[in-house]
């Protein structure tokens, strides 16, 4: 586990300091386990995960170019940009209260639990900013918000081309910079398959989300002369979908380990829907650990 951690945290910052900047409001299925409290006397919740979102190049030729298109004056590539993060909570009220916080011999977590959570979050290089998450179960499935309020100083990149071929090569310029306020919205629901005796836990989620792309700018280096290509924001609104695979401590585990504290462990991934009306592509790998 600590050498799967180890490489989701080096290859967060490759990809965070490579592209453009991706903001958006955490996702609400961490939390709506807890809620479930599958895992009774857990409150407290850690995240690790990587983002990306990307929009198709704003040609004359392509279909749907005014939906991507942004402030860069010289030349297109293909819109994209990278987030890596960490969340934890830092306050939250769950739904009804668990008396037994040890569990019994078949403890199936709360068929109407909810919970109100206030998350911080740090991501690569300099962004951070407050999340208030909802969730409520409704027997098997639940619904879930999330917003999101960021603050980040965001850099830009240089940009050289080649002889006279169109090839570019990108380096990091912490002379180009902007500051940014951005707030995102999470909206959906979802379900999940709990194996009670086993640990084990199978889910998924879908809903409608709004994402950021940002560019602070770039130094295009091109002979004889340089020229700046001021940044732009892109705000796209996106239908997604996800997976969760989860690991988790009951009564007859904890015996078994002689252990009294229990955890639960998630694995999310999520996609957006890239449609003809909707040329903006995501994707979202995150780690919970819930204590």
């Amino acid at each position: 586990m600590r050498k799967i951690i180890l490489l989701v945290i080096i290859f967060a910052w490759v990809t965070a300091w490579a592209e453009d900047d991706v903001v958006l409001a955490p996702s609400f299925a961490p939390p709506a386990m807890a809620a479930k409290q599958i895992a009774p006397g857990t409150e407290y919740l850690f995240t690790i995960g990587n983002s990306l979102g990307a929009c198709e190049p704003s040609s004359p030729t392509t279909m749907h170019s005014d939906l991507c298109r942004s402030d860069r004056e010289y030349g297109e590539d293909k819109i994209s940009g990278f987030n890596a993060r960490l969340d934890i909570s830092l306050y939250s009220i769950m739904w009804p209260k668990t008396e037994n916080t040890e569990g019994a011999e078949n403890w199936y977590g709360h068929t109407f639990g909810g919970g109100l959570f206030l998350t911080m979050h740090y991501s690569i290089p300099l962004e951070i900013g407050v999340s208030p998450i909802i969730v409520q179960w409704l027997g098997p499935i639940y619904i879930g918000a999330a917003y999101d309020l960021s603050f980040g100083h965001y850099f830009g990149y240089n940009r050289t081309r080649k002889g006279n071929e169109v090839y570019y090569t990108y380096n990091f310029d912490a002379g180009v910079s902007t500051n940014n306020i951005s707030g995102s919205l999470n909206l959906g629901g979802g379900t999940m398959f709990f194996m009670n005796n086993h640990g084990l836990a199978f889910g998924a989620h879908a809903g409608i989300r709004q994402l950021h792309i940002i560019n602070a700018g770039e130094n295009l280096k091109e002979y004889p002369a340089t020229r700046f290509s001021k940044g732009y924001k892109l705000d796209k609104w996106i239908f997604y979908y996800g997976f969760e695979y989860a690991s988790y401590s009951n009564l007859p585990l904890l015996k078994e380990a002689n252990q009294k504290q229990h955890f639960f462990s998630i694995i999310s991934y999520e996609m957006g829907l890239h449609t003809e009306t909707n040329p903006v592509i995501y994707w979202s790998l995150s780690f919970s650990l819930l204590l």
